[in-house]
């Protein structure tokens, strides 16, 4: 069962830490060792609301997950096509899971920005990919992930890295750990001590931002529960087994989301109704467009 296209093993060969080649800046969908592979249109009415209903109203809307897209750091797509797409599945409220620093091959971790190359974390751009997405995205008004693919890299690194660029921008929310590329200390997992410095690091740029996890994995790859913690289920494969799995993860967690969409899936997309009746603490629903 393909859990991603195999675009960065085929990287392995040609890669070196002293010479990338430009193909290396391009998409490389996800994938794992382990070969496992996101209306408020209601009528206006004319009916005066009591306070009752207007407090449930409010309340069902603020109980609706957000919803977007994810973008495994493509910038060769205009940011426009990006923010539409978000609003299609999203609204007014919608959200990008934009993938800011990449796993490549030989353990290196891309940074679609110009950076001094150090161990694990390289650059080959003089220009910064992200920075006009996020300021359209921004003007939109929509919400932004930060996702970081860690690999070899030290994750905290990373997040300094990224936040020090980018926190001053009003559409980011928080940062996301793709756990399945994190090669460093317990490879895949996550521990409570690592939890709280990503969060203490995250939260010194914000308070209000949040730390995601994403795995396809159960509950034992992941910390335990915490305020500010939302887990993502990142599963592929028949959308029935997917939502069993997901369905138990979330069993664990007060936050929760999960990946949909995916070419490999089959059917491709869970419905609304199927995400929130198999767990309906879900808030966020993300759509991947890989082809």
């Amino acid at each position: 069962m393909l859990k991603r296209q195999l675009g960065t093993l085929l990287l392995v060969t040609c890669l070196i830490l002293t010479t990338v080649p430009a193909a290396l800046s391009s998409s490389v969908n996800k994938t794992t060792a382990t070969g496992h592979v996101t209306q408020k249109n209601a009528e206006a009415k004319s009916a005066i609301f009591t306070n009752n209903e207007a407090s449930t109203n409010d309340m069902t809307l603020a109980n609706e997950p957000l919803k977007g897209v994810w973008n495994n750091c493509d910038f060769s797509k205009p940011y426009g096509d990006w923010s539409e797409s978000a609003q299609e599945f999203g609204g007014e409220n919608g959200v990008v899971d934009l993938v800011v620093t990449q796993a490549h091959a030989n353990k290196l971790a891309y940074l679609p920005f110009p950076f001094e190359n150090k161990g694990y974390i390289y650059s080959d751009g003089q220009t910064d990919k992200v920075e006009p997405y996020l300021d359209r995205f921004d003007e939109e008004g929509l919400k932004v992930i930060l996702s970081i693919q860690p690999n070899g890299a030290d994750v905290a690194d990373l997040i300094d890295i990224v936040l020090s660029r980018y926190s001053h921008h009003k559409s980011v929310i928080g940062v996301n750990i793709d756990m399945e590329w994190k090669l460093t200390g317990n490879s895949n997992h996550a521990s409570n001590k690592e939890r709280d410095l990503w969060l203490t690091k995250i939260q010194g740029y914000n308070p209000e931002y949040k730390l995601f996890l994403t795995n396809f994995e159960d509950y034992t790859y992941f910390p335990d529960d915490t305020k500010d913690l939302v887990i993502l289920y990142d599963g592929e494969g028949n959308q029935n087994e997917i939502l069993k799995e997901y369905k138990d993860l979330a069993s664990h967690y007060t936050s929760v989301g999960i990946y949909t969409g995916y070419s490999s899936n089959t059917p491709r997309t869970a419905s609304h109704e199927n995400i929130i009746d198999a767990a309906p603490n879900t808030k966020y629903i993300l759509h991947a467009i890989d082809d």
